[in-house]
C-alpha cells in the first residue's frame, strides 16, 4: 500500500448516511485505486476489487469527457452511473483525488439516494482528499 494513501476506518461513520434501505456496499477510494474506508456488505478484500474496478471506471469516464467539451477543453468529469439488470454502480467525484463508489438494487429510490450521495460528498470533500502523486495532474 502507498505511504500516501492509508485505510482509514475511523472515516467509515462519514458513509453511514449512504446506507440506504438498497445500498449495498461503499467505498472511497483514492485515484490510484486504494481503499480510503469502506462499509456495507463488503469485505477489506471485496471492497479492494470494487475500488480497483472504480479507479479505471473513473479513468475511462474522464476521457470520454474529451468528447463533450471543445478539443482544447475537455469537459471535467464529475460522476458515473452504470445500470445492471438488477443493480446501479454511482462513482461521483469525493475530494481532491478521492472517489465514492456506492453499489446498489435496481430497487433504490434514485432521487433521494443521488442528492444524499452528493449531500455526503460535498460535507466530508476536504475529509476524503488525498495527496497527488508524483505526475498527477487530473483531478
Amino acid at each position: 500500500m502507498s505511504t500516501n494513501t492509508v485505510r482509514r476506518p475511523d472515516l467509515r461513520w462519514m458513509l453511514d448516511d449512504v446506507l440506504l434501505p438498497e445500498v449495498r456496499s461503499a467505498v472511497v477510494l483514492a485515484r490510484d485505486g486504494l481503499v480510503i474506508t469502506s462499509t456495507g456488505r463488503v469485505t477489506d478484500d471485496e471492497a479492494d476489487r470494487f475500488a480497483a474496478c472504480l479507479s479505471s471506471l473513473q479513468a475511462t469516464s474522464a476521457i470520454a469527457g474529451e468528447f463533450c467539451g471543445d478539443q482544447e477543453t475537455p469537459a471535467p468529469w464529475q460522476q458515473t452511473l452504470v445500470e445492471f439488470d438488477d443493480a446501479y454502480v454511482f462513482l461521483i467525484a469525493a475530494g481532491t483525488h478521492a472517489y465514492m463508489g456506492v453499489s446498489t438494487s435496481k430497487q433504490v429510490d434514485m432521487a433521494p439516494a443521488i442528492q444524499r450521495f452528493h449531500a455526503v460528498v460535498q460535507k466530508l470533500g476536504a475529509e476524503l482528499g488525498t495527496s497527488p502523486r508524483s505526475g498527477d495532474d487530473q483531478p
